[in-house]
């Protein structure tokens, strides 16, 4: 029987309406320990139950990368993948994710309501994908809850992340 993988720290990621009006949510994804070499992170391109290709990579409008409070340089290598620079410590990457499709594989924002699939705003870092992950859902800047207040929490799931292809929340 091959070795079990050692315990990864979770992968937290969080969640906040960024503009209500221009359909953009802000997705961000922490990873405790990146890989010395840098850290990739991707998206997937299909999930399970549809039938098409998906291109969850094409409505993300910007990505940035911080560590330790400084900005770190990420690149997009593939359409699908993500590259940020070497860091020691914690690497955040923030992401504005366009929200405006009525399908509940994707995401969809506005006034009146939001919701998104997990594999749809969620970058994945990539060698962590069994790794328990965190999501926190947070209110808008402005102090507006999302959907009436409802979905403003934390959800944790175990024990991959591959899990959040899996998950709407609404």
């Amino acid at each position: 029987m091959p070795p079990s993988p050692p315990s990864l720290p979770p992968t937290r990621y969080r969640i906040v309406p960024h503009d209500l009006n221009a359909h953009l949510y802000q997705a961000s994804v922490t990873v405790d320990a990146p890989d010395p070499a840098g850290q990739a992170f991707r998206l997937p391109t299909w999930i399970p139950g549809s039938y098409l290709i998906r291109e969850f990579a094409k409505h993300f409008v910007t990505v940035r990368a911080e560590c330790n409070g400084a900005h770190v340089a990420i690149a997009k290598t593939r359409k699908d993948t993500w590259q940020a620079a070497p860091c020691t410590g914690s690497l955040t990457v923030i992401a504005q994710v366009y929200a405006h499709d009525l399908s509940v594989r994707t995401a969809y924002l506005d006034a009146q309501r939001g919701y998104f699939n997990g594999a749809a705003v969620f970058l994945c870092p990539v060698g962590r994908e069994q790794a328990c992950v965190t999501v926190g859902v947070r209110e808008q800047d402005d102090g507006r809850a999302v959907a009436a207040g409802r979905g403003v929490g934390a959800l944790t799931l175990t024990p991959t992340s591959q899990q959040l292809g899996d998950v709407v929340l609404v």
